[in-house]
């Protein structure tokens, strides 16, 4: 049972791969739960951290990246993103800070703009 006034919620991190997505993921919550790597498409699936406060509880959802499918598993990838953004509160975007948007991230946008 829930006590008054405490509040949760589930946000998701979805950007292009390697977007920063699964170290932010790690630094909000305190310890390396999510693999981080230089290589694109690291995170193959749905990686939650939790944060605990006093008088809340966030779930953080870290996804693949999304990107313009060339294979099946670029595919499956990108359904596992979009299934996962339908489920949460809140969808957080990821763009990388040292880069122009580029192509990919347009993608991104257009992708979330139809799904909400």
């Amino acid at each position: 049972m829930t006590e008054p006034g405490h509040r949760s919620g589930f946000v998701c991190f979805v950007g292009r791969p390697n977007a920063g997505k699964s170290t932010l993921t790690n630094a909000i919550v305190g310890q390396k739960v999510a693999i981080t790597s230089s290589r694109p498409q690291t995170t193959r699936t749905v990686v939650r951290g939790i944060v605990h406060r006093p008088d809340a509880q966030l779930v953080l959802v870290d996804t693949p990246g999304l990107h313009k499918p060339r294979t099946l598993l670029g595919e499956r990838l990108n359904d596992l993103v979009k299934t996962t953004w339908a489920e949460v509160d809140v969808v957080a975007v990821c763009f990388p800070a040292d880069q122009k948007p580029g192509p990919g991230d347009r993608f991104l946008v257009k992708e979330l703009a139809q799904a909400r």
